[in-house]
């Protein structure tokens, strides 16, 4: 596939809505369903061996399997299929546009640029008999829900799925991601006993409980020494909910916390610490683990580009949870991401595509 041919397949999976129904959509046509449909009708054009499994209703995860004879390794090209909301965006969210070098849209940045990128080099590679002749089988997975979870890699890796090495698509700016922040999300509850706002004395004031949990969480978050390449964990109190009405003394509050980990820390020993200190209820709402993949990891020297950590987490971290030692990778830069003008440097997407084309052409001489 030539440059232009790579722009117009990003044109086509930017027009197919594939918006996560979680939330406030922004639009009526959510899930990934179509794009799902699109990515295996294209990967068995290719010749690959395609199954889709749904997660959720309407809902699927698409792997498509390309074997080398006698294959001695194998990667994952896995890009997720959901994007963001389209709620306030100020282009329209499935037009594709180009302009300027640059193609707009939802998902154009995070992550179908990345999709597309790998995509057009897959094509590029299997087509040859010189690329045939390897020993290597490379899955292309699309999978969904990595915005709300990571539920589709998650689903993947449950079903026994692994490699010796699996590259999540996201815009990276064409680096290699192989350590990023895990995140944990908890909601913390205080009790009080509520009673007549004119008589408080006679209560106990939940919500000036959770004064107190906020304050020593935000200014004594008990972090540990700061990794090397991630620095600090981070924490944010996110919402508060609690009382009733303005004459009451609420005997209910309750925080939702976003805590990014960094490598070593524990979820639980986090939690428990927590509970200890502020005496309150905690609930776990969603745990996905920190990422550290060696640099010196084969396959990353192979890919050749500069490694770099990143703060925010995806589903390379679900994968080497499971066994399959990951990075992020992709086209596109970050800051662009989820943004109301959301757009992919057409430059960027070419460029990709010429670097997974040569990696996947290493790895089957090669790793």
């Amino acid at each position: 596939m030539n440059p232009d041919q790579v722009t117009r397949l990003l044109q086509e999976l930017v027009r197919i809505p594939s918006v996560t129904p979680v939330g406030n959509p922004g639009t009526p046509h959510t899930g990934e369903a179509q794009l799902a449909g699109f990515i295996a009708d294209f990967l068995r054009k290719l010749g690959l061996d395609v199954e889709q499994h749904d997660v959720q209703p309407g809902r699927p995860n698409v792997v498509g399997r390309f074997s080398s004879r006698g294959a001695k390794r194998s990667i994952a090209l896995a890009p997720h299929t959901d994007t963001v909301s389209v709620a306030g965006m100020v282009i329209d969210p499935f037009g594709g546009e180009v302009r300027d070098g640059r193609l707009f849209g939802r998902g154009a940045c995070d992550t179908k640029g990345s999709a597309a990128a790998m995509l057009a080099a897959l094509a590029r590679c299997v087509r040859d008999k010189d690329f045939r002749a390897g020993d290597l089988d490379v899955f292309f997975c699309a999978v969904m829900g990595e915005e709300t979870g990571s539920e589709g890699a998650r689903a993947l890796c449950q079903r026994g799925f692994k490699v010796d090495f699996a590259m999540a698509g996201e815009p990276t700016n064409c680096r290699a991601v192989h350590a990023h922040k895990g995140s944990l999300w908890f909601k913390v509850i205080t009790r009080g006993k509520s009673c007549h706002a004119a008589t408080p004395e006679r209560g106990e004031n939940a919500i000036r409980k959770m004064a107190t949990v906020v304050e020593g969480l935000l200014d004594n978050p008990a972090f540990p020494p700061a990794d090397p390449i991630l620095g600090l964990p981070t924490i944010s109190v996110g919402a508060i909910r609690g009382g009733s009405a303005t004459n009451i003394v609420p005997e209910y509050c309750e925080i939702e916390v976003d805590r990014r980990l960094i490598p070593g820390e524990q979820a639980d020993r986090i939690m428990a610490d927590i509970r200890d200190r502020f005496g309150v209820e905690i609930q776990t709402n969603r745990v996905c683990p920190p990422l550290f993949t060696p640099a010196e990891n084969p396959f990353i020297r192979a890919l050749g580009v500069p490694v770099c950590g990143a703060p925010w987490f995806c589903d390379a971290s679900v994968f080497a949870e499971f066994g399959s030692p990951a990075i992020a990778f992709g086209p596109g830069d970050i800051a662009q991401a989820h943004t109301a003008d959301e757009f992919i440097e057409l430059t960027e997407l070419h460029r990709a595509t010429d670097v997974l084309e040569r990696f996947l052409r290493v790895c089957a001489r090669e790793v």
